[in-house]
């Protein structure tokens, strides 16, 4: 089953909001745009949780995927009117949460699970020389990832990562010998793809870099950033 990229969803809510603009600004529909961007919103963090959960499939991002999806689904229904949230028990309860994480994060010492790697609220750090590279999903929530590449082994020819930076940070060093291939969604975030930017409420970018068919080496990188910020260099 390939995988759904949070661009495509993000996508169609875009369209959708624009086709109601554009009927509302010919009077065939009655919503003030205004209305509709601070009733719809929360979709983001919805997007952002599936994308995650269909995505990732691994503990860490079962969890963040199911935690975003119910901040999306309680900040739209108060901006609906179905329910009303006492924000400040809001908070009580969010905070210890993720203090929880924070406790997780310090007992697994950022290793590496059976499919990627986590930081929350801390570091992973790989610039040691002949580290191992593998295909696998790096997730940095409120932390930081720095892949340095330049001083990896590759186990295969061809290398499939999937980038994640949730209000944190992901930095990534490519070899000039190794072909590259990008395609990234920024929610509220930046991302930078050898020196294609996009950032925003919502943006994207792809870029290819080196010959696919005749390079040793190839990594492609699927990112998706939110209130963060990824940077892929060489």
């Amino acid at each position: 089953m390939q995988k759904i990229s949070g661009r495509y969803l993000a996508g169609i809510l875009i369209i959708v909001i624009g086709v109601i603009a554009l009927l509302d600004n010919f009077g065939l529909v009655e919503i003030s745009f205004t209305y509709l961007v601070s009733l719809l919103w929360p979709l983001l963090l919805g997007i952002a949780g599936i994308n995650f959960i269909v995505n990732r499939r691994d503990i860490p991002g079962i969890v963040t995927g199911s935690l975003l999806i119910a901040l999306g689904v309680m900040f739209l229904g108060r901006n609906a009117g179905f329910f009303d949230i006492n924000m400040q028990k809001f908070w009580q309860g969010f905070w210890p949460i993720i203090i929880i994480l924070i406790g997780v994060s310090l007992l697994s010492k950022n290793k590496s699970n059976s499919s990627g790697h986590l930081a929350i609220m801390g570091a992973v750090e790989k610039n040691n020389a002949g580290w191992e590279l593998e295909s696998a999903d790096y997730l940095a929530l409120m932390g930081g990832i720095e892949l340095d590449i330049c001083q990896a082994t590759f186990r295969e020819r061809e290398i499939n990562l999937g980038l994640s930076a949730i209000m944190g940070g992901i930095t990534v060093i490519v070899p000039e010998d190794v072909a590259v291939t990008c395609k990234g969604t920024a929610v509220m975030g930046g991302i930078d793809l050898l020196g294609r930017e996009s950032g925003g409420i919502v943006g994207s970018a792809t870029m290819q870099s080196g010959d696919l068919q005749s390079a040793d080496k190839i990594v492609n990188l699927d990112c998706f950033c939110m209130l963060g910020g990824i940077e892929i260099k060489r």
